[in-house]
């Protein structure tokens, strides 16, 4: 527990000073290592660092997006820099990357496995899709910081919560053959967690914000953090369904008490595109 609770303090002192300097490449950069080593992580699960060009491939195109997206940002133009850069990535270092793969598949056609080549494309292609979307929301024109914080808390006060509450009063399992100690009372408590801080943020922010008036009110912030609580648990199973699948108890061990960043993420990769197009869709930016 203690251990646990040092790499989250560690974690959130980082977190404060991005968020400070968020309007800064500083964003960016964190944002391409945390993908660069959740890619790591993946690949090495599936044993694929070991084919090199595969591996290569992977993590330049996802440490390279979000400093695409800043270039696109940093351009004057508005509606044609949120193009340029991102078709350069979309159009051409995609496909290219995604070439790579299937020549290091011909080229080790009797070792790499068509599940390694899916799992490593796909990670290769989701992980930074879902994680540039933290710089969309801070690109918005209104609020993005406030919104972003909030899209992390949507995956990482359901999950805290549900881990304290899973301690303190937990007893029924909730899916004991995925993850064994997750309970559902843990899963409740997660739920009501995230419905208190996103209705408090709300609350908070419309009276500190200069007047700003929001266009959630408090119950709607509370179900959103419900759904966002939800979509976070997916997002834990799944990820727990292929440590389980690969004999494994962590990701990797970056984070004492945590595992890797994968294991501190898994949550985040679902609830960030999730609640960015929730948010678009139902015009709550």
């Amino acid at each position: 527990m203690a251990t646990r609770l040092i790499s989250s303090a560690v974690g959130i002192v980082i977190l404060v000073a991005v968020f400070f300097l968020h309007d800064t490449i500083v964003l960016p950069l964190i944002l391409a290592a945390v993908i660069g080593i959740i890619l790591f992580e993946l690949c090495r699960v599936v044993d694929g660092l070991r084919f090199r060009l595969a591996a290569t491939a992977v993590l330049a195109y996802g440490i390279s997006a979000p400093l695409l997206h800043f270039g696109a940002a940093a351009v004057e133009d508005g509606a044609r820099a949120l193009e340029a850069p991102m078709s350069v990535m979309e159009m051409i270092w995609l496909p290219l990357c995604l070439l790579a793969l299937f020549l290091e598949f011909l080229w080790h056609h009797g070792d790499y496995k068509v599940e390694q080549l899916a799992f490593m494309g796909g990670a290769m292609y989701l992980v930074p899709w879902s994680l540039t979307k933290l710089q969309a929301l801070n690109d918005l024109p209104r609020n993005g910081l406030f919104y972003l914080i909030l899209a992390l808390c949507g995956a990482w006060i359901a999950d805290s919560g549900a881990y304290f509450t899973g301690v303190a009063i937990g007893k029924t399992k909730l899916c004991p053959k995925i993850s064994p100690k997750k309970t559902v009372e843990g899963f409740i408590g997660g739920l009501a967690s995230n419905a208190v801080v996103f209705a408090v943020l709300i609350a908070v922010f419309e009276k500190t914000g200069g007047g700003t008036v929001m266009p959630l009110d408090i119950v709607k912030a509370a179900l959103l953090g419900v759904f966002c609580a939800g979509v976070s648990v997916v997002g834990d199973l799944t990820f727990s369904v292929i440590k389980r699948e690969k004999g494994i108890k962590d990701y990797g061990k970056i984070m004492p008490g945590h595992g890797g960043l994968t294991d501190r993420f898994d949550s985040v990769l679902f609830v960030v595109p999730i609640f960015y197009y929730v948010g678009m869709t139902l015009s709550i930016f």
